[in-house]
C-alpha cells in the first residue's frame, strides 16, 4: 500500500515539473502589451530554428527550388538528388514529436484542463484589424525643445541632466547642490548651484508646458502665469495671491485675502478664476494612458449592433508561428550512411527545438483562448454598462467570480485585468476600472456609489459646499445604504477635497 502512494506521488511530481514550464510561460505571455508581444515572438523565433513566422494571405510558391542547397561533384557540376539522400520523413512528421513517451503538455493537476474543457465562449475568435496609438516621450519633446535653445555645450549638458530628473508631472525635486554633486560624479562636469540654477530658471523652465521645472506648486502656477500675454488687472491680481497670499489661498481664508489687498468680492472672484485655470500638474496632461512613448493597444474592442454586443479580439497585431518545414536543410543533403549515422544527432537536435516550439505555439493559443473568454464573461457581467457607458450601470463584479466561471486562477485574472484594454463605442476602458466591490452586500456597485458622489458634488451650490454628512443623508435618500466615514472614503479614493477647500465666493 505504502508502495502503491510511493508511486502515485512521484508521478504527480513529474506532471507538476514538466507543466510549470508552460504555465510560466503562458502568465508572462499574458501580462505583455501587443506591443512587447510581438517583439517576444520575433525574439523566440530567432532563437529556436524549429519556428517560422508566417502570413495567412501570402500565396504559397509553387516550388521550392530557390530555397535547396546544391551539391557539386569533383568536377564543379551539381549532384542530382535521389530518395536515397533524403531521411526517413517520420522523423519530420508533426506527429512523431506528439506520441513520444517523454512528450508532456503540461495541463495535468494546473487547471489548464479544466479551462479548456469549460469554454464559455464562441468557438471562432472573431478578430479586428489593429489600432495602434502612439504617443511621444515628453521628454522627447523637452530634449528637442532644448535643442532649439542658444546656449552653450556646458549649459546644454545641464539641461539635458536636469530634465532626466524631472518626474512624470514636470517637477523638479531634488536639491540643487545634490544635483551639483552628480554632475561632478556622474558627468564629470564641475559646477555649484548658481549655475545649476541658472540653467534651470533660464532654459528648463522655459520649456513647453509651462510649468515645467518648478520646484513647487507655488513656482509652478508663477511660471504658467508669467507666460499668460496681455495681462488683465484679474490676472495681476492672481499674480499676488499665488507670490504674498499663498497660504490663505490654498487654505481658501478669502475674507482674510479681501481685508488685506482691499479688493471687492468681484475683484477676487476675477483673480480666483485666473487661478482655478491654471494646472498643478502640466506635463502630467500630456502623457494620457501610457508614458514614455508606450504603443496603446486595445487588446479587445467590443461593439454595440442594435442592441447585441459583439466582443472581437484584437490579434493582427500578433505574428503568426508555425512549426518551419525547412528546418530539415541541415540533414536532408547528407549521404544514405553520413545519415544514418548521424541519425541520433538529428533526432536529438530536431526534436529539442519541435517541442519547445509546438509548446510556445500551444502557449500563445491558450493565451488567446484566455484573454477572450476572461472579456467575455466580464462583458456578460457588465453588459448594461457596455451598451450604455455609464458607470453608474457597473455591476459589482470582483476577480474571484470572473476566475471561477473561466475555469482560471484568480491571480490570472488579476494579470488580465491589471495589463489589458477594451475598445467601447464611448472610449478605450482598462478592464481593471470594471471591477468593483459591492456596498453594504447589496447588488450596488462602489463605482455607483462614486459616480452618485461625483454628481452632488458637480451640482452642489459652491459658495455652500456639501458636507461628507450632508452627501449621506442625500444618498440614503435615493436608497443607498452608506455610512458617513464611506463617503468620505469615496470621495478622498475620487480625489475630491473637503467641503471646505471646495468653497468659491
Amino acid at each position: 500500500m505504502s508502495s502503491q502512494n510511493k508511486i502515485t506521488l512521484e508521478q504527480k511530481n513529474v506532471q507538476r515539473q514538466v507543466g510549470l514550464p508552460l504555465t510560466l510561460q503562458l502568465m508572462h505571455l499574458v501580462e505583455l502589451p501587443y506591443a512587447s508581444l510581438e517583439q517576444e515572438i520575433r525574439n523566440t523565433v530567432d532563437e529556436n530554428p524549429a519556428l517560422e513566422i508566417y502570413d495567412d494571405n501570402a500565396a504559397e510558391p509553387e516550388n521550392h527550388e530557390e530555397f535547396a542547397t546544391e551539391e557539386y561533384d569533383a568536377n564543379g557540376d551539381p549532384l542530382e538528388l535521389t530518395n536515397d539522400q533524403l531521411p526517413d520523413d517520420e522523423i519530420f512528421k508533426e506527429d512523431y514529436y506528439r506520441d513520444s513517451d517523454d512528450y508532456d503538455d503540461g495541463f495535468s493537476d494546473l487547471q489548464l484542463e479544466n479551462y479548456i474543457s469549460k469554454l464559455n465562449a464562441p468557438d471562432e475568435l472573431p478578430s479586428n484589424p489593429k489600432s495602434d496609438i502612439y504617443y511621444e516621450s515628453l521628454h522627447e519633446r523637452w530634449q528637442m525643445q532644448l535643442d532649439e535653445m542658444d546656449m552653450i555645450d556646458r549649459q546644454a549638458q545641464i539641461a539635458t541632466y536636469l530634465v532626466g530628473t524631472l518626474d512624470d508631472s514636470g517637477y523638479l525635486h531634488a536639491d540643487l547642490q545634490a544635483i551639483v554633486n552628480e554632475l561632478l560624479y556622474t558627468e564629470n562636469i564641475q559646477t555649484n548651484v548658481n549655475e545649476v540654477e541658472y540653467v534651470l530658471t533660464h532654459f528648463v523652465q522655459e520649456l513647453d508646458p509651462p510649468g515645467t521645472g518648478a520646484r513647487n506648486l507655488q513656482e509652478c502656477l508663477l511660471l504658467q502665469i508669467d507666460r499668460i500675454p496681455d495681462h488683465t488687472p484679474a490676472h495681476q491680481t492672481a499674480k499676488v495671491l499665488i507670490t504674498d497670499y499663498f497660504d490663505l489661498l490654498t487654505k481658501r481664508h478669502y475674507d482674510k485675502i479681501l481685508s488685506a489687498l482691499e479688493i471687492t468680492d468681484q475683484e477676487l472672484k476675477a483673480a480666483l478664476e485666473v487661478v482655478q485655470k491654471l494646472d498643478p500638474r502640466p506635463a502630467a496632461q500630456e502623457t494620457p494612458m501610457q508614458k514614455n512613448a508606450d504603443i496603446i493597444i486595445p487588446d479587445f474592442t467590443i461593439t454595440n449592433s442594435d442592441g447585441r454586443l459583439i466582443l472581437t479580439l484584437n490579434n493582427q497585431y500578433v505574428p503568426k508561428v508555425r512549426i518551419n518545414k525547412e528546418f530539415s536543410n541541415e540533414y536532408r543533403f547528407l549521404s544514405k550512411e553520413e545519415y544514418d549515422r548521424r541519425k541520433a544527432e538529428a533526432e536529438r537536435f530536431m526534436k529539442k527545438y519541435v517541442d519547445e516550439g509546438m509548446q510556445f505555439i500551444k502557449t500563445l493559443t491558450l493565451r488567446e483562448m484566455l484573454l477572450y473568454n476572461t472579456m467575455y464573461a466580464i462583458m456578460q457581467h457588465q453588459r448594461d454598462y457596455f451598451l450604455s457607458g455609464d458607470d453608474k450601470n457597473l455591476k459589482p463584479m470582483i476577480l474571484k467570480t470572473i476566475a471561477q466561471e473561466v475555469g482560471a486562477d484568480i491571480s490570472t485574472i488579476s494579470r488580465v485585468s491589471n495589463s489589458k484594454y477594451v475598445q467601447t463605442d464611448f472610449g478605450i476602458i482598462p478592464l481593471k476600472h470594471l471591477f468593483s466591490e459591492a456596498v453594504n452586500d447589496d447588488d450596488v456597485s462602489s463605482k455607483e456609489i462614486k459616480k452618485m458622489l461625483g454628481d452632488l458634488i458637480d451640482a452642489e451650490d459652491k459658495k455652500k459646499p456639501l458636507s461628507d454628512d450632508k452627501i449621506c443623508v442625500m444618498l440614503q435618500g435615493k436608497g443607498y445604504n452608506i455610512a458617513r466615514r464611506t463617503v468620505a472614503k469615496y470621495r478622498e479614493q475620487m480625489g475630491i477635497p473637503v467641503a471646505r477647500l471646495r468653497k468659491e465666493l
